[in-house]
C-alpha cells in the first residue's frame, strides 16, 4: 500500500505542542481494565521509569543505591522504579475521507491521539497507534516514555484523510493480531459505523479490556445552518444529492442526528464500552481534563 502523502496543514503547532507538555502535569494516567495502578507497581528492579526513593535497608541490592545522593548528603537511599506490565494502550485512529470534509475535525483528531499517545507514554505503557480507512494502515508502536513523543508527531502528521470507513473490517483485522492491549481507544466521527458497530467492538473487547469510543463530530455536523436548494456530496463515495433545505427537513435532520447518537450510545453500553461524543469545537483542555476524566477514560 503506498503510504499516505502528508497534509497540506499543520496539526501541531506550537501552542499545541506547550498545551501537550504541560498536559503530563495534569493527566496522570489512561484509565486500563485491571485495577486502578495495577499495570504498574512500586518495586525494585530493573524498570523502565524511575519512581521513588526509600531508606537502605541491610540486604537490599546495592546496585540501586542512589550513590551520587551519598556522595552529597552521605545518607543511603534506594532508587525505586516502576515495574511495568505487557499491557499496551492501542489508539484505532479513523483516517476515512469523511473525517476531512473539514480540516479542523481530522486536526482534532490528530491531536487527540497524540495526547493519548503521550499520556499511555508517560504512565510507561507502549502505545499503539492504528490508522484505518477501508482496511488498516501501517501502525506506529511506541516505546514506553515521553521521549517517543516526536516519532509520534512525525508518524502523525503523515496520515491524510482518504478512502472509505470498515470499522468492522479494521477491528477483525486488528483482533487477528493478538495484541496485548488492555485499554483500546477507538477516535471516529462514526461515519458508515452505525450498522457494524457492536459486532466491531464485540471484536475489541477482551476481557479486563477497558473499551472507548471517542465520537468526534463538526459542529455542523450535529446543527448545519443550510438553507435552500443545495447539491450535497458524499464525502467518501462522491455520490451526490439534492435537496431543498427547508426548516421542517432541518428540524428533521436534528432529531436523526439525536437518534443517531442515542444509537451509538447504546451499542457501546451493551459492548461495555464507553461512549463520549466530543463537538470539535470544545476546547482541548477541556476534552481531555474534564470530559474523558468524567467518563473514566483518563484518571
Amino acid at each position: 500500500m503506498t503510504p499516505p502523502t502528508p497534509p497540506a496543514f499543520e496539526p501541531f503547532d506550537e501552542a499545541f505542542l506547550r498545551r501537550l507538555q504541560e498536559l503530563h502535569l495534569l493527566a496522570k494516567r489512561l484509565a486500563s481494565g485491571r485495577r486502578p495502578g495495577s499495570h504498574r507497581s512500586h518495586a525494585v528492579g530493573d524498570g523502565l521509569e524511575f519512581a521513588d526513593h526509600r531508606a537502605y535497608a541491610p540486604g537490599d541490592d546495592v546496585r540501586f543505591v542512589d550513590w551520587p545522593y551519598y556522595a552529597r548528603m552521605e545518607k543511603l537511599l534506594l532508587r525505586l522504579f516502576h515495574e511495568h506490565s505487557e499491557s499496551d494502550v492501542a489508539v484505532l485512529l479513523d483516517a476515512s475521507a469523511s473525517m476531512g470534509t473539514e480540516a479542523d475535525t481530522f486536526v482534532y483528531a490528530l491531536r487527540v491521539a497524540a495526547a493519548l499517545a503521550y499520556v499511555g507514554m508517560g504512565g510507561g505503557r507502549r502505545v499503539i497507534l492504528q490508522p484505518f480507512d477501508a482496511t488498516l494502515r501501517e501502525p506506529l508502536r511506541t516505546a514506553r516514555n515521553r521521549e517517543a513523543v516526536v516519532e509520534v508527531l512525525d508518524y502523525l502528521r503523515a496520515q491524510q484523510p482518504i478512502g472509505t470507513t470498515d470499522l468492522l473490517d479494521a477491528a477483525v483485522r486488528f483482533a487477528a493480531g493478538r495484541p496485548t492491549c488492555d485499554t483500546v481507544i477507538v477516535i471516529s466521527d462514526m461515519y458508515g459505523c452505525e450498522a457494524h458497530l457492536a459486532d466491531a467492538l464485540a471484536r475489541l473487547a477482551r476481557p479486563g479490556c477497558q473499551l472507548s469510543v471517542l465520537h468526534l463530530f463538526a459542529p455542523g455536523d450535529a446543527e448545519p445552518r443550510l438553507a435552500g436548494p443545495l447539491q450535497l456530496r458524499d464525502a467518501e463515495t462522491q455520490g451526490e444529492l439534492t435537496v431543498h433545505a427547508t426548516p421542517e427537513l432541518m428540524e428533521s435532520y436534528g432529531r436523526q442526528w439525536q437518534q443517531r447518537c442515542q444509537r451509538l450510545r447504546g451499542d457501546c453500553l451493551r459492548c461495555q464500552a464507553t461512549y463520549v461524543a466530543a463537538r470539535t469545537d470544545l476546547s482541548f483542555e477541556r476534552l481531555m481534563l474534564t470530559t474523558l476524566r468524567q467518563a473514566g477514560v483518563l484518571a
